[in-house]
């Protein structure tokens, strides 16, 4: 079975461009990837305590994806409503890499989000899975995993990165815990100190964020007539 890959994106957008910026992602932005050879699907999800804040998490079939000519084309031939919106981007991160973990089997209406820094971290997929056990373990939890970041494949330059500022996906690795409330993805993150260490040695820090999901697409469902 081929390793799956990811692409994970934080944005913050101003209140002022809050409608035009969910609309330009809904009708134009995810569509031009989601249907990319490679892509799997996507959601997307907006902070618990910051409805300007986003996160959103494509699956593709391998990390290759974000490398392949028709990916690059799409970086590099930004729409004008992507001209016009990408400029307006507040606090933004991107990283592409692949999947090392994936515990159960369905996904939450909420999702922890952890960005962890761990840049001599050896992690052993089979210890990390024992470890992660225990969260999905907590009441409202469904499933988890543990995401590693590509850093080559996340830096190539292209035209939509030229309109973004500051420095994009300085993480090694992702985790992305589902749970089926706001309260199961708290719990996640108050044990995320306890399960770290053991998930992933050597951790240095972490970051945490709890999101509800908005909309997702697949493309296995074909585009709408």
């Amino acid at each position: 079975m081929n390793v799956q890959g990811f692409l994970a994106i934080w944005c913050e957008i101003g209140p002022q461009d809050l409608t035009d910026y969910r609309n330009w992602l809904t009708q134009e932005h995810i569509s031009d990837r989601i249907y990319s050879p490679g892509f799997l699907g996507v959601r997307l999800f907006s902070a618990v305590d910051n409805e300007r804040s986003h996160f959103f998490l494509y699956v593709t079939e391998g990390p290759e994806v974000m490398k392949a000519p028709p990916y690059l084309h799409i970086l590099n031939n930004p729409s004008p409503w992507t001209r016009r919106i990408m400029v307006k981007f507040g606090p933004f991160d991107r990283a592409a890499g692949r999947r090392l973990v994936k515990i159960g089997r369905g996904f939450g209406s909420h999702v922890l989000v952890s960005r962890i820094r761990a840049p001599d971290a050896k992690v052993d997929p089979a210890s990390a899975r024992d470890a992660l056990k225990s969260l999905i373990d907590l009441p409202d939890t469904v499933g988890a995993r543990l995401l590693q970041t590509d850093r080559d494949t996340t830096g190539i330059k292209s035209a939509e990165k030229t309109m973004r500022s500051g420095e994009e996906g300085a993480f090694d690795y992702l985790l992305v815990v589902e749970a089926t409330s706001e309260a199961g993805a708290d719990r996640a993150r108050e044990a995320l100190a306890r399960v770290l260490p053991t998930a992933v040695p050597g951790t240095q820090r972490h970051d945490s964020m709890v999101c509800r999901m908005l909309y997702g697409e697949a493309p296995y469902e074909g585009e709408a007539p």
